[in-house]
């Protein structure tokens, strides 16, 4: 079977559920950087690796591409309008929400309090791959939060309901 259309691809993807990040960076010159995600997967436990994939149009694809950290924040079900708001473009990102920015003790990429987990990871490889760059990293460190996941799927965000052994019954 050959592929018909761009659309047809784009159908298939959608009915997918992924998870959802907010990817975040600091530059050289100290200004933050972050974008929403749902390409995001392990790649290999021994060592711990990660990739997500940013857009080549993204206004942050020049700094992650240089970056030699990034955070990779896993987002909780309350956190979409962060989500909605990461994937705009030409918007102060940061300003409106309280990230936790490293210092000059511990300089480590802006994590955002409320997530799932949030990885922070040092730049392993970069990929160019079509419109999009796949950036591989490897994990340093991990925080995890407590929360229902953001889930989307089929072009929007849903609710997660978890069910036990007991419901089901």
């Amino acid at each position: 079977m050959t592929l018909k259309n761009n659309q047809t691809f784009r159908d298939a993807l959608s009915a997918f559920p992924s998870g959802v990040t907010i990817v975040s960076t600091t530059d050289e010159k100290g200004r933050h950087w972050g974008f929403t995600a749902s390409s995001f997967s392990s790649v290999s436990m021994n060592p711990p690796l990660v990739l997500v994939c940013i857009a080549n149009t993204a206004d942050s694809h020049a700094a992650f591409v240089k970056a030699q950290r990034y955070a990779i924040n896993i987002l909780s079900q309350e956190q979409k309008d962060i989500a909605m708001h990461f994937a705009r473009k030409g918007v102060d990102k940061f300003g409106p929400h309280a990230f936790r920015y490293g210092t000059d003790d511990n300089p480590h990429p802006p994590m955002l309090p409320g997530s799932m987990a949030s990885l922070v990871c040092v730049a392993r490889d970069v990929h160019e791959a079509g419109d999009h760059t796949v950036l591989i990293g490897e994990i340093q460190d991990v925080e995890l939060g407590e929360a229902t996941p953001l889930v989307y799927y089929n072009r929007g965000f849903r609710n997660l309901e978890l069910e036990t052994a007991d419901s089901l019954a």
